[in-house]
């Protein structure tokens, strides 16, 4: 019970967090723009001023793959390990199914990085 209670409240502050952050940036964005139409500035050269200076973000999908298969593969060496040297058959289901939901996890993530790379091109 109490296991829920701090997993519910640390999700809370997460989301707060990720919230707070995003409501931040955008009253800045605002405020800069309120300042530069202010001065004088046209609002279409401001948003195309921010247009060619946008930031463009790739996403790691290769890089979370590999490392999202890594994890899984390492959860199967400890599912067998646990299996050989406790017999623990609960315990071994659970860190199986756990390298199976990131091995298919780790694999989305590569055919997304050439699908991706593919359609770039």
């Amino acid at each position: 019970m109490i296991e829920s209670v701090v997993v519910c409240i640390i999700a809370v502050f997460f989301i707060s967090a990720v919230f707070l952050a995003w409501y931040f940036y955008q009253q800045a964005r605002d405020k800069e723009r309120m300042l530069l139409i202010e001065r004088g500035d046209k609002l279409e050269d401001i948003l195309a001023l921010q247009k060619k200076n946008k930031f463009k973000f790739v996403f790691p999908w290769l890089k979370l793959g590999i490392v999202t298969s890594s994890l899984s593969v390492s959860f199967l060496a400890i599912a067998f390990l646990i299996r050989w040297l406790d017999n623990d058959e609960e315990l071994f289901k659970g860190f199986l199914i756990t390298f199976i939901i990131g091995f298919c996890l780790g694999s989305a993530f590569f055919i997304n990085h050439f699908i991706d790379k593919k359609n770039k091109s």
